[in-house]
């Protein structure tokens, strides 16, 4: 084998020849011979996609807050944003995933989490497959019960609220959010288990459909 110094990763061909992929800087070899392309993964149903990176993305947030939650009186708010933004992300490639297994939809023109769970909820309805969501209902919905604007319309867009801390002129939410980084694991974790089981109900529910003869 070549020097791991400078190795980023190996290609292994079926002919038996080993391709090396060089890091222009050293590379410190923690994990050897451990790496992944997306071969496999460009070739999965859509819904399958996003049913990973939904659950990558939940992965994320927990590793982030586990660190957010070792920096203690030194944890910065951008930490705490940059969580609720991989929450978010995770919220809205589940819901859909759902949505895309059981319909048969590719694309679902929405980025609105509280639309998304309300389709959700309709195909799985029985208690142990729902979960609360910041983003239920929405600051559109609030504000139309209420009546009146309350929320600055970076608040509308969660993904870019928590990604940009403020919208294109620069004006930062109408609120004020908090992050508390033991909240948010057991939140997160709660989460990892109700989505699992929503998943496999409806993995399970497609399975059982029998092509018309």
């Amino acid at each position: 084998m070549e020097s791991s110094k400078y190795v980023e990763a190996e290609i292994h061909h079926a002919d038996g020849e080993i391709e090396y992929i060089y890091s222009p800087f050293p590379v410190e070899t923690r994990w050897p011979g451990v790496s992944v392309d997306s071969s496999k993964f460009r070739g999965l149903p859509v819904p399958q996609k996003s049913y990973g990176q939904a659950i990558a993305f939940l992965q994320a947030a927990a590793l982030l807050c586990k660190a957010s939650g070792e920096a203690g009186q030194a944890l910065q708010w951008s930490q705490g944003s940059v969580c609720y933004y991989c929450l978010n992300i995770a919220t809205e490639l589940f819901l859909k995933a759902c949505i895309q297994k059981s319909t048969g939809a590719v694309k679902i023109p929405t980025h609105e989490v509280s639309v998304l769970l309300d389709s959700y909820r309709k195909l799985l309805p029985d208690g142990e497959f729902q979960f609360p969501t910041p983003w239920a209902p929405s600051w559109k919905e609030i504000e139309t019960a209420l009546g009146l604007k309350v929320a600055e319309e970076i608040d509308h867009h969660p993904d870019q609220l928590f990604r940009y801390g403020a919208d294109s002129s620069g004006k930062a939410s109408a609120g004020i959010q908090i992050f508390s980084p033991d909240y948010f694991l057991g939140y997160v974790t709660y989460l990892g288990g109700v989505w699992r089981r929503a998943w496999c109900r409806i993995s399970s529910a497609q399975s059982m459909i029998q092509p018309a003869s």
